[in-house]
């Protein structure tokens, strides 16, 4: 499999990478700096580029590729537009390319919900979260509004720490206040490529 990913030099990302790689995948990591990523193998290519470049599309259209996935983070305790930026991008870019799969993180906010996972999101929301929240809404609004194959990994906090391999997965949040790691994060993603979970958010944590 081709895959063509976003947001390979954070966290994330580069465990992405690594764990793509050693599946028998073909990784096309679009970033802003190659430098930052220093992974080295026959199998990962670097497409230098930034999603605000005015010939970012021209860039992504000379790219074969199986699928897209899309981990690009910012500061969630900040303003940011940057993953529905990124997702406004990609889906156009995806126009009309039925034969390709977007998988890409989302927040706990935008899964269906209990009772208090519904209260558990109104109380986030008044905190400095609600900006990762607005944005990946936005993002989600986006996707599930499309016509493209897509599955979305819903994620908690996502706590710096070591891989567990061993994670609850639900299409429902209950509430409460999870977390989950970077590299468990990258195996839910890993793991979905060679499923046809499509339409779905599969939220994941311990």
């Amino acid at each position: 499999m081709k895959i063509l990913l976003f947001g390979a030099t954070g966290r994330v990302g580069k465990s992405i990478v690594s764990k793509s790689l050693k599946n028998g995948h073909q990784v096309i990591a679009f970033i802003r700096n190659k430098s930052k990523l220093t992974i080295q193998d026959q199998n990962l290519s670097i497409q230098e580029g930034d999603i605000y470049d005015r010939d970012v599309v021209e860039k992504l259209e000379r790219i074969d590729f199986d699928i897209i996935i899309n981990v690009i983070g910012a500061d969630p305790l900040k303003p940011s537009t940057i993953f529905s930026d990124a997702t406004k991008l990609i889906l156009s870019f995806l126009s009309g390319k039925s034969n390709k799969r977007y998988i890409a993180i989302t927040g706990i906010a935008q899964m269906d919900k209990t009772l208090f996972g519904k209260i558990t999101i109104e109380i986030l929301k008044l905190t400095p979260v609600k900006n990762a929240i607005a944005d990946h809404q936005n993002a989600y609004n986006q996707v599930s509004q499309s016509n493209i194959n897509w599955t979305l990994i819903g994620c908690p906090y996502i706590k710096d720490g070591a891989e567990k391999s061993v994670f609850l997965r639900s299409y429902q949040f209950n509430g409460g206040f999870k977390t989950i790691h970077p590299d468990d994060v990258a195996s839910a993603i890993v793991q979905e490529i060679d499923k046809e979970n499509f339409y779905k958010i599969v939220g994941i944590w311990y």
